[in-house]
């Protein structure tokens, strides 16, 4: 490692890689509440009548259904199911990838001994090369974590979980504390 401490490495790559996480967790709850009200939006035109109501048109300005946000959002509602479907596959990953990052520290001490880095990196398959610094560490981790979820690769994420667990991490009460925090339960 060059001279640098286990522990300051784990310490910066630790909080890098939860506030990563934390960040898109943020992007894709709004993804998911934009999406789901859009696909909301776009079944309640499809229950409004066809025939416009003459009398009220007379006396109240109708909302033109195709100047809604939504509308411009999305071509249809098919593109409005989609992006919901998306968004909801991509903000679940990215929680359960918050969850693997946390579960990773294994002693709640918001940082990772040189243990825990090297299981959450070959949990993985992130290469854990001799004199990697932190910053390289972290973008190994990131990146990862950009590509699982651009890919919605659940497959990666659930045996990277499943190798923790194997090897005796757990999720405690103080991750699912963070955890609330994130998503706003807490």
């Amino acid at each position: 490692m060059g001279g640098m401490s286990w522990a300051a490495l784990g310490n910066g790559v630790f909080k890098g890689f939860i506030h990563h996480i934390a960040q898109q967790i943020t992007r894709d709850k709004v993804d998911f509440a934009v999406a789901e009200s859009c696909t909301s939006w776009f079944y309640e035109q499809l229950k409004k009548p066809v025939r416009p109501d003459v009398k009220r048109l007379s006396f109240v300005v109708k909302e033109d259904s195709g100047s809604h946000a939504c509308a411009g959002r999305y071509p249809g509602i098919n593109e409005a199911r989609q992006a919901f479907a998306h968004s909801q596959s991509t903000l679940s990953l990215s929680l359960t990838f918050y969850q693997l990052a946390l579960v990773a520290d294994r002693d709640d001490d918001e940082r990772y001994d040189a243990n825990e880095l090297r299981d959450i990196l070959a949990s993985l398959n992130v290469a854990l090369l001799q004199g990697d610094l932190p910053v390289q560490l972290l973008a190994k981790l990131t990146g990862k974590f950009d590509d699982v979820r651009e890919a919605i690769e659940f497959t990666t994420l659930t045996d990277g979980m499943q190798a923790l667990y194997s090897k005796g991490y757990r999720f405690t009460d103080a991750d699912q504390a963070a955890m609330g925090r994130v998503t706003g339960e807490s």
